[in-house]
């Protein structure tokens, strides 16, 4: 999740080191001992003082980079809210929630955007309105036959509207107003009662432990970053010395360049994450050796995502609660049209609408799609074809296969960043072509193989199987008789 929107922010903040860059990190930063406070001293009040607090240092904070530019997330936040209340959980309110807020981010992107990023208001104000349309989500679910919901949907739904206060609080809630993580209403208003607590003795959370552990990690991806981003740059990429290297050469230097922008976003992830765990919202229960767990918000797993060979591991340890969401509110929402693929496609062009209206999002997210699909079919082809399996299973075989993977999964995805980044084709044109747009062919040339030769191929062979099994049980039936 990266664009004119949340990704502005991770690359304005630490790409770009202006003055909004650095007001808008010391504001994550600030966030810390402003959850401490609430979560020590506010701790047992009632719900409304939580909402007011909340409200408080969230509009501060916000009119503190955006000035006046306030005002576009709380028409959000009034104009969501008369929909929640006048109309209910009805389709027609859903989707007028959807029209409204993709439209006014769209028309705020057409109307505010230069030629790269833009760390203006729309860099909140595309969290918040994954925050307005789940809630709307949320409010239908609540009013559909509890059979017709799956477990999640009963657990997430709104029976009734939440007041504009409690509304308010949670647009403006310091762990998730400035950055991911995004989390349902519902399990913001259990937070807000005291419902999320690692204790039976009306103790403060025992979260700032955790929370300063995270901040610990997010402060290791800075020191990452800020050694390798001056030498991975993306004038680097678009220069002639880049050009002239050898592909092999090129392909190691895309790798590192993609390293180094996802580190960008790792760092605001962790940040964000640490704060919803000071808060105590981070709290997802406890493991079966009675520990308690600070999960609850993590976006993204740092271990997970450097160990991942294959780029659905990849996507789902890093932004995890707008992976989360798009699942949630997307892609099970059209469960009926009975096709994973149109489902994914539509997911994913939403995604890209979303984070503007750049030519580089929508390639860099058909790029993603493309990799998906390569990656499903070796996986396909490897279960119909045995002998392949038993091969890949062969100890030094495997090794490799390993470093062949993870070579692939981190230069597929760093490549695919690339437009994403750059955002202009003029730009893009010549990175891809100074690497002769060579890993494009790949992927056309697979595809085209696996369609008219691969498959039809394994097809002949399993059709081959099944006429031998059928003879040989035809024989034995023969014999027996």
């Amino acid at each position: 999740m990266e664009g004119q929107g949340e990704g502005a922010s991770s690359s304005s903040l630490l790409g770009v080191l202006d003055s909004p860059a650095y007001l808008y990190l010391l504001t994550i930063f600030a966030c810390y001992p402003l959850t401490y406070i609430s979560r020590t001293y506010l701790h047992g009040q009632s719900p409304s003082v939580k909402h007011a607090y909340f409200i408080f240092w969230g509009l501060l904070l916000m009119f503190a980079n955006f000035g006046y530019d306030v005002i576009h997330s709380a028409i959000s936040i009034v104009v969501n809210y008369a929909l929640l209340v006048t109309m209910g959980g009805t389709q027609l309110m859903v989707a007028l929630s959807f029209i409204f807020n993709m439209g006014y981010l769209l028309t705020a992107y057409a109307l505010f955007s230069t030629d790269g990023y833009d760390l203006i208001w729309t860099t909140p104000h595309c969290i918040l309105i994954f925050k307005m349309i789940g809630t709307a989500f949320d409010l239908y679910d609540g009013q559909r036959k509890e059979e017709k919901l799956s477990q999640e949907q009963k657990e997430l739904r709104l029976k009734t509207a939440p007041s504009l206060l409690e509304f308010s609080s949670y647009a403006y809630f310091l762990g998730g107003c400035f950055s991911p993580p995004v989390f349902p209403l519902r399990t913001y208003l259990d937070f807000t009662a005291g419902k999320l607590t690692d204790n039976d003795r009306g103790l403060p959370p025992d979260s700032v432990k955790p929370a300063f552990q995270k901040l610990g990690v997010s402060c290791v991806f800075i020191v990452l970053y800020t050694s390798l981003s001056p030498i991975f740059t993306n004038a680097y990429i678009l220069s002639s010395e880049f050009a002239s290297l050898s592909f092999p050469f090129q392909v190691l230097v895309v790798m590192a360049w993609g390293k180094c922008v996802l580190f960008k976003y790792s760092v605001i992830f962790l940040l964000a994450e640490g704060v919803c765990i000071m808060s105590g919202l981070a709290y997802n229960g406890r493991d079966e050796n009675g520990n308690a767990l600070w999960d609850g918000c993590v976006n993204f797993r740092p271990l997970v995502f450097e160990l991942a060979t294959n780029g659905r591991d990849l996507v789902q340890s890093h932004n995890i609660t707008i992976n989360t969401w798009l699942s949630r509110y997307i892609y099970k929402r059209l469960k009926f049209l009975n096709n994973r693929l149109i489902s994914q496609s539509a997911s994913l062009f939403f995604l890209a609408v979303w984070h503007g209206l750049y030519i580089g999002y929508y390639m860099g997210f058909a790029q993603e799609f493309l990799v998906f699909f390569i990656e499903a079919k070796v996986v396909d082809i490897n279960k119909r074809y045995p002998p392949l399996a038993r091969i890949a299973e062969i100890p030094p075989v495997k090794i490799c296969l390993l470093v062949v993977f993870k070579v692939w999964n981190v230069f597929t995805f760093s490549y695919a960043l690339i437009p994403f980044v750059l955002l202009r084709w003029r730009r893009t044109r010549i990175v891809y072509s100074a690497m002769h747009y060579a890993p494009l062919w790949f992927y056309v040339v697979f595809i085209l193989l696996y369609q008219f030769a691969i498959d039809p191929a394994l097809k002949k062979m399993e059709r081959s199987k099944r006429e031998a099994a059928s003879k040989s049980q035809e024989s034995e039936t023969a014999k027996t008789k």
